[in-house]
């Protein structure tokens, strides 16, 4: 309002516009008093007109800078409160989200549970993750007091995840099965043949293992699938790994791998689920 008033009083015409204004003032008080229009007060109105609207303007424009300035505060936090209301509805709408996805991860985890009744399962959310050229590991917010044990398999409804390969009261690492010190007997759905699934540094930086000692005459081809085959004492049988991407040979020429597209996709996982105990069938 200040700077307005400034602006005002500052112009070039503001002393000619005051002494007309005075003049404008007496004239209009002697013509109320006398009860009479006279000639001069005619004349002298003519004269002074312009000089009365161009203070009517600045006097309007000013109010109207004045009522802008005195909302501005009002306005300002208008909009933060609606900034707020916003930040809150997505809040809401990204929990919301969030518990979808969990109800529909647990109906299909459920679902995995009902056709093989001999893996008993606990479930825990994914807070960290160190996915790089070196390793592929996850933390989760389950640990020991959970009843989770080094060695526990974690899977999802899609397929294995990894193995704990460490953990505390409270939280575990999850070693994945594309990291480079992951190993487990795996099985071709298709032929049966068996075979080792293992990392690998060069696959592990796009999202990929492979499957080794495969003979040189095997039937493997592209889109075949890769189960766990329960040798090796830590994944039970019957885990999906992942389908066949390619086929490679050895270096050493003897033998050939296939190259693995996981059936999990690591860096997305938010929810996994760890096999506790398997349980003999009717217990």
């Amino acid at each position: 309002m200040r700077r307005i008033w400034n602006k005002v009083t500052h112009a070039r015409w503001f002393p000619a516009a005051v002494i007309a204004a005075v003049i404008c003032v007496a004239i209009a008080i002697f013509t109320g008093v006398s009860g009479q229009d006279s000639l001069l007060s005619r004349a002298v109105g003519t004269m002074l007109r312009p000089a009365q609207r161009a203070i009517t303007h600045t006097a309007v424009h000013a109010a109207d800078r004045y009522n802008k300035y005195f909302r501005y505060d009002q306005l300002v936090a208008e909009n933060e409160l609606l900034k707020k209301q916003v930040s809150d509805l997505n809040g809401r709408l990204e929990d919301a989200q969030a518990a979808v996805k969990e109800n529909q991860d647990l109906r299909a985890m459920l679902g995995v549970a009902e056709r093989n009744t001999s893996f008993v399962y606990a479930s825990a959310e994914v807070i960290g993750r160190t996915l790089d050229e070196w390793s592929s590991v996850l933390t989760i917010d389950a640990g020991s007091a959970d009843g989770l044990e080094k060695n526990d398999s974690v899977v999802t409804p899609q397929g294995m995840v990894g193995y704990i390969s460490s953990l505390s009261e409270h939280s575990a690492q999850v070693t994945t099965i594309i990291d480079s010190n992951m190993s487990a007997g795996a099985r071709m759905v298709r032929t049966g043949e068996i075979a080792v699934a293992q990392g690998d540094y060069q696959l592990m930086g796009n999202g990929k293992l492979k499957v080794r000692y495969l003979s040189r005459g095997a039937d493997v081809v592209v889109g075949d699938t890769v189960q766990t085959s329960g040798s090796g004492g830590i994944f039970p049988k019957g885990l999906a790994i992942g389908t066949v991407e390619s086929i490679q040979t050895e270096s050493d020429g003897m033998s050939n791998y296939a190259v693995i597209e996981p059936m999990v996709e690591i860096p997305s996982l938010t929810r996994v689920f760890i096999i506790t105990d398997i349980k003999a069938d009717g217990q």
